[in-house]
């Protein structure tokens, strides 16, 4: 799946479950299963309310694959400030009110996670396995490097 993108430029808080949706059928279209398809309904949610409440519209949701390998969903916005995921060993504040949405997406995700900066805002993403199985993290860190270089590389030829 080349990819599947929609972006919201006055985001509320209903289309979180727009997101959702989204992501799951382009999911099913990509061969990924209920398994996976949870994890990543799960994960959408908290990465696209981060966006709501942290970053600056436009907010957006990407969704590519390789097929048979893994799916990755980014959920991007303009804010250019780039998360840092939580140690493991920070994860143990289940009570607290805020700052959990990224440690949920690590533990939906199984760890296949990440953000970098792109343009002039950030994208979070995420990966899961067809089955909803494991995967090669370092793997598909490399695939979300190269298509984020190619994307950076598509977008300084066209602006000179």
């Amino acid at each position: 799946m080349d990819g599947v993108v929609c972006s919201w430029v006055r985001p509320r808080p209903v289309d979180v479950g727009l997101a959702r949706g989204l992501v799951d059928h382009a999911l099913v279209a990509a061969g990924v299963g209920e398994a996976g398809r949870a994890a990543a309904r799960l994960a959408v949610s908290e990465a696209f309310t981060n966006a709501l409440v942290h970053g600056r519209p436009e907010v957006g949701v990407e969704v590519w694959s390789k097929p048979g390998h893994c799916a990755v969903i980014e959920v991007y916005d303009t804010e250019a400030t780039v998360p840092v995921f939580p140690q493991t060993w920070e994860l143990a504040d289940a009570v607290a009110e805020h700052g959990r949405g990224l440690g949920l997406i690590q533990a939906f995700t199984r760890e296949v996670c990440g953000a970098y900066r792109c343009g002039e805002g950030k994208r979070v993403w995420f990966a899961v396995a067809p089955d909803g199985g494991e995967i090669d993290a370092d793997a598909v860190r490399c695939l979300v490097d190269e298509r984020a270089r190619r994307k950076a590389d598509g977008a300084s030829s066209t602006a000179a």
